[in-house]
């Protein structure tokens, strides 16, 4: 599964990657949108993984 569609932080603000491209020997590039609507070419690195959301807890009977 690639990271295209996929929601990362940048700078603790949601982003959205739109294309990727890179391992050709040079650095990994994306091309991401920001809250803003504003589209920005900018290296993958850095960018974070949303955390995990908290594990749905069950009712005790």
């Amino acid at each position: 599964m690639g990271i295209v569609g996929r929601t990362y932080l940048e700078r603790g603000e949601p982003v959205t990657v739109l294309i990727q491209w890179g391992p050709g020997g040079g650095p990994r590039n994306v091309l991401i949108r920001r809250a803003d609507g504003t589209k920005v070419v900018r290296p993958f690195r850095g960018l974070r993984r949303l955390p995990d959301p908290p594990p749905a807890t069950l009712p005790l009977f």
